[in-house]
């Protein structure tokens, strides 16, 4: 059987975890076989699913081929640079011929996209169906949904995702919420085709409150329910093409049900890790001891550092805390801005960024992981990262965090933007011994790749004896 695996973006690229995912996957994945062992299979061993990886070469015009972890990777050209919006790929990008060639000619089995956007979304999925492939979309994050990307309804409380021409416009653009419904609606009508040859603002799908300049502030109105109505007809896309669509939350799924993906189609299929082994035990906290907390993430306000930082500088100084943050370079003003709140705080420093080798031993020196997040997470992986280490975890009771983590049990769920509950419960985190080890007794094994990897390989074995 023959697999492709498509993504917007690859290493040695700078990566996120839907690439991190799949790439500690794919061993997995790789021995797992698609049907019964044959008798030429014993006398001659090899891998039951031959796996390719085709991922997008931003900025390149050029093709290129290479091996990372002994999977051939093929880089397609997009060029020049396209728009963001509409960010599923209604218009094929530049150079899209060498992605339809090279597709073409690899005559495979399966086709598995990661990516709902301009880079690898509709026309990729597409044209693999119509090329005979049996096709499956995994989707990672609430992109094809929300307009917002975050699913936090006005920025402030959780949405069913829905789409609505007229709500998700009002949401997701401050002068749109001033426009009649009617107005917004003849907006959302306007062509593709006129859509992609307007000035595009910086934050077409980003919360509000980013200033993009006049620019943004003068188009939004009138672009933003286009997007959205667009985002409306790529799921009825993305439903007619994908045999399969995967989610790897339960929030996620129950998006996607209610925009009308049929239930037939769907499958929920979380993530899991590479399983590392203690070199070392955990840290156990006594009751003298410092509350040691460790922040895993990107420099990104929807990771809502400021949150947790503010929680720990609002505490009383008798509590005794140590907050870490190990921070991924992303937005250089964000990380500025944290640094200023933090100030000259002797309980909270900030780290390099951790490699993935380094993390395992890292997590394990801390009590307790903080995942503050302000979105909806389809994850995050970090939780599981560190209850595979004995680390109960503190985080927002949110999305994919509020599925992976039980209060009271393997760790403590706290309302995402408030920030006096992350005080108090830090606290009685720092304060009550019996409760942080009770969190930790809780923790349960956690899901692993090969537990994955038999669900996906299940997929498409079913899919190609259909």
């Amino acid at each position: 059987m023959k697999v492709i695996q498509a993504l917007a973006r690859y290493f040695p690229d700078k990566c996120g975890g839907i690439q991190v995912n799949l790439n500690d996957l794919l061993p997995e994945l790789r021995r797992h076989s698609p049907s019964e062992t044959s008798l030429l299979a014993l006398a001659e061993p090899t891998h039951d699913i031959d796996i390719l990886i085709a991922a997008a070469s931003n900025g390149s015009p050029k093709e290129a081929t290479y091996k990372y972890n002994d999977v051939e990777v093929y880089r397609y050209p997009v060029f020049p640079a396209p728009k963001t919006e509409p960010n599923h790929g209604q218009l094929p990008h530049g150079k899209f011929e060498y992605f339809a060639n090279w597709l073409t000619n690899q005559k495979a089995d399966i086709y598995h996209q990661h990516h709902w956007e301009v880079y690898c979304g509709l026309p990729h999925l597409r044209l693999a169906k119509e090329l005979g492939m049996a096709t499956v979309l995994t989707v990672h994050y609430a992109m094809p949904v929300c307009q917002r990307i975050t699913l936090m309804f006005n920025g402030q409380k959780v949405c069913d995702g829905k789409i609505d021409v007229v709500r998700c416009s009002q949401c997701a653009d401050t002068l749109s919420k001033k426009l009649p419904a009617a107005t917004v609606n003849s907006l959302s009508h306007l062509p593709q085709a006129i859509l992609s040859r307007l000035p595009m603002p910086v934050s077409a799908y980003l919360p509000t409150s980013v200033d993009d300049g006049n620019l943004g502030r003068f188009v939004r109105p009138f672009v933003v329910p286009g997007y959205v109505a667009a985002r409306q007809k790529s799921l009825l896309k993305m439903a007619k093409y994908a045999d399969r669509i995967v989610t790897v939350c339960d929030w996620l799924y129950k998006a996607l049900l209610i925009n009308g993906i049929p239930e037939e189609k769907l499958i929920l299929s979380r993530h899991g890790i590479s399983y590392t082994a203690h070199k070392k035990l955990p840290q156990t906290k006594q009751q003298s001891d410092p509350l040691k907390v460790v922040f895993l993430g990107r420099w990104d306000i929807y990771k809502g550092i400021e949150i947790l930082v503010q929680a720990v500088k609002d505490l009383p100084q008798f509590v005794k805390i140590e907050l870490t943050i190990y921070g991924i370079t992303q937005d250089e003003r964000y990380r500025q801005k944290i640094f200023n709140l933090i100030a000259n705080d002797p309980r909270i420093r900030v780290n390099k960024q951790l490699t993935r080798v380094e993390l395992p031993q890292t997590l394990a020196n801390y009590h307790l992981l903080a995942v503050p997040s302000q979105c909806l997470e389809t994850g995050p992986l970090v939780v599981l990262e560190a209850h595979s280490q004995s680390v109960p975890v503190i985080g927002s009771n949110l999305g994919g965090i509020a599925e992976l983590v039980r209060h009271g049990i393997d760790g403590w769920l706290v309302t995402s933007n408030d920030t006096n509950a992350w005080t108090q419960a830090l606290e009685q985190l720092a304060t009550d011994t019996n409760l942080l080890n009770k969190l930790r007794q809780g923790i349960k094994p956690v899901r692993t790749v090969d537990m994955q990897a038999a669900e996906i390989a299940a997929i498409y074995k079913n899919l190609i004896q259909n």
